[in-house]
């Protein structure tokens, strides 16, 4: 049924969390941070997952531009921290980050060997609302470039999802059909839901048994269970 599936990148695929808390880390010696006052680097992960992931929804409903975000996530980690911080200092630290992070090549468990079974029989692209060169630093990283025929960011469609503007944009340059086409994602606003405003089936990886109100096309709580699917 299906010809063309479209992966999220980030969470999906590319273990986010984990590359994230080893940048962090980096982050943490090579800034000194101990010094700051920020003694459990533990703490300085956790504080920034959580505002990293409060500012990327506020991106994805459009509150937000991508350098706003850039500028105050880390502030803003900085000052729930009790350190004083401004933009500046924000955005040093998330340009730096932005280095580091894309070095890294943890995988979701799966990730290969889905790929591998999929691989022959399907042509595989990327649907991320990530930056396009960070993406695509992050694919060779992780060695999974090769899979992928088109990599769409909102940079290139002019919009992110949810948006139907990138479903759609992702669609045309894949040279797909919206019968054969097939998203595959783990964010329920920007990936499912965003992919039933295109009227493109979807598949929700929910491997934290996220509560939903729309039925995506299929739903899965491991990657190698689009084997069963597909």
């Amino acid at each position: 049924m299906y010809k063309h599936l479209f992966f999220d990148l980030d969470h999906t695929l590319w273990d986010f969390e984990k590359n994230s808390k080893e940048s962090l880390a980096d982050l943490y010696a090579s800034f000194d941070l101990h010094s700051w006052s920020i003694t459990d680097l533990s703490r300085f992960q956790a504080e920034f997952s959580v505002v990293n992931k409060r500012y990327w929804s506020l991106l994805e409903s459009n509150q937000i531009t991508h350098e706003e975000l850039r500028r105050r996530r880390f502030r803003d980690t900085l000052l729930n921290l009790g350190v004083e911080a401004d933009e500046t200092l924000g955005l040093k630290l998330n340009e730096a980050f932005l280095e580091l992070l894309p070095q890294k090549s943890h995988l979701i468990e799966g990730a290969i060997e889905v790929l591998e079974f999929l691989a022959p029989h399907y042509e595989l692209h990327i649907i991320s609302n990530g930056w396009q060169d960070v993406q695509s630093k992050k694919m060779k990283s992780s060695a999974i470039a090769h899979y992928f025929a088109e990599v769409v960011t909102n940079e290139r469609a002019e919009a992110r999802k949810p948006d139907k503007r990138i479903f759609d944009y992702a669609v045309k340059v894949a040279k797909a059909n919206l019968s054969e086409s097939l998203m595959i994602g783990d964010n329920y606003e920007a990936d499912i839901l965003g992919a039933i405003n295109a009227d493109m089936d979807s598949v929700f990886y929910n491997p934290d048994n996220f509560s939903i109100t729309q039925k995506p096309t299929f739903e899965i709580k491991k990657l190698l269970d689009l084997k069963n699917i597909l």
